[in-house]
């Protein structure tokens, strides 16, 4: 009889076993296609063996645990490439709107530049005639007007980003919370024993979206996911959160501090956070730099061209163009200080129908200025300047892409559900499981024999 009750006792503990392989399996053919999803597996393992006499004899099988199948390192890089895709598709996102104000050909800083000393040039054949005089004003008004289009037109973009960076601050936060709520589950279900697999799920797909807002460091522990920003602020540790915050430096631009109010932004790197506040403090700056030194410099020159000249009333030649003392704030201040034609300092020597301070204006258009370069070289670079800078975050985008689907192919090839395979195993236990009920029955049979036997 006891070696009955083994047996029985063996075959049960094989349903069991089974029974749990079968709901496994039936569960990852149902979440095939749930995001995130990690497979199932049941971990067994063989029962201590049984002693009758000085036989031993198999004690059967023991179920160890149920695991969800990861690759922790593939995770990390999965994350870290996220967050580098992210931030590349923030500035691309954001120089695609910039981009448009300095457009290579059509009415282009460029363009409005040489309509203008093309306009000049023609005072050249008869430097008193009035159309002339006022087409060349016409062409400052459009240049000056050009300069402030463009300086406005950066303040735009700046403001949107100044936008994006508050909003992305406050989804962390909110995923920084959920992740201490998930680590309170995770500490528990631990405690229980219980399958920390749709625990891990839903926080490998909570970390993924924080890797999209910022580069992220993630560690593991029974205790749950602590995560620090790459300069290693915390966000979250066990069931704590840390809510970083934002607050307006002088300029309006939003900066982000961490918990203990220190300012953390030049140290944020990647994800769309990093990305706008690369465009933000970085590429929008330098392009704003390089307009507002083109607009001082051309603004001085011409100035002092004009002065070597009189004008159309004999008048020794006045400054057409007033811009600020500093480089800073030029091109949105830069302005006309007079619309009247005949203030156009074409004469060389103060008589009426000269041309020979004309050549000295146009010669602006290619004559290097105190920075070294031509106002033309100038205007050109700034068209290259912005064309280099979307180059780069697009075709970072694009690289960053084909590693990162080739990274998810590598993890679902681990971690992905393969109907197939998963069929196949469901034959397997369907089987094993008859067996190991066909062994009940059997012992159940020789119980009621034996029983009979005694009677």
């Amino acid at each position: 009889m006891a070696t009955l009750n083994s047996a029985l006792s063996i075959a049960s503990q094989s349903l069991q076993a089974q029974e749990l392989e079968l709901q496994v399996t039936n569960n990852n053919i149902a979440n095939a296609s749930t995001t995130g999803y990690a497979r199932e597996t049941v971990s067994l393992s063989e029962a201590s063996p049984l002693t009758d006499g000085t036989v031993q004899v198999g004690g059967g099988v023991n179920v160890t645990s149920v695991t969800s199948v990861r690759n922790d390192l593939l995770t990390l890089r999965i994350q870290q490439q996220t967050s580098q895709q992210s931030s590349a598709d923030a500035q691309v996102n954001a120089l695609d709107q910039i981009q448009t104000l300095f457009p290579s050909s059509g009415t282009s800083l460029s363009s409005t530049l040489s309509t203008f000393f093309n306009n000049l040039s023609a005072l050249s054949s008869d430097p008193s005639d009035s159309a002339t005089r006022q087409t060349a004003i016409q062409g400052a008004q459009a240049l000056v007007s050009q300069f402030n289009s463009i300086s406005a037109g950066l303040s735009g973009p700046a403001s949107s980003l100044n936008t994006t960076v508050t909003s992305d601050v406050s989804q962390i936060n909110a995923l920084a919370s959920q992740v201490a709520q998930l680590n309170v589950e995770l500490q528990q279900q631990n405690a229980e024993g219980q399958n920390l697999g749709p625990i891990g799920d839903q926080l490998n797909q909570v970390e993924l979206q924080l890797a999209q807002l910022t580069n992220i460091t993630v560690t593991h522990s029974t205790q749950g996911d602590t995560i620090t920003t790459g300069n290693g602020t915390p966000l979250v540790q066990g069931n704590a959160s840390y809510a970083l915050s934002t607050a307006n430096d002088s300029a309006g631009n939003a900066q982000v501090l961490d918990q203990n109010g220190t300012n953390i932004t030049s140290q944020i790197s990647g994800g769309d956070l990093g990305g706008s506040i690369q465009v933000r403090d970085t590429q929008i700056p330098t392009l704003l730099n390089s307009l507002d030194t083109l607009a001082n410099q051309f603004a001085t020159a011409f100035n002092a061209a004009q002065a070597q000249g009189y004008d159309e009333n004999g008048n020794a030649g006045a400054a057409l163009f007033t811009v600020s003392n500093t480089v800073a704030g030029s091109a949105a201040s830069i302005a006309l200080t007079t619309t009247d034609p005949s203030a156009l300092a074409a004469s060389s020597d103060g008589s009426s129908g000269s041309n020979g301070n004309v050549a000295n204006l146009t010669a602006l258009q290619n004559t290097a200025l105190s920075n070294g370069q031509s106002a033309t070289a100038q205007s050109a670079n700034l068209v290259y300047e912005i064309g280099s800078y979307t180059a780069t975050a697009t075709s970072d985008s694009t690289s960053i892409q084909q590693s990162l689907t080739a990274l998810n192919n590598q993890q679902g090839s681990i971690s992905g559900v393969s109907i197939d395979q998963e069929s196949a195993n469901l034959i397997q236990y369907q089987q094993a499981y008859a067996a190991a009920a066909k062994v009940v029955s059997t012992i159940q049979s020789l119980f009621d024999t034996t029983i009979n036997m005694i009677q």
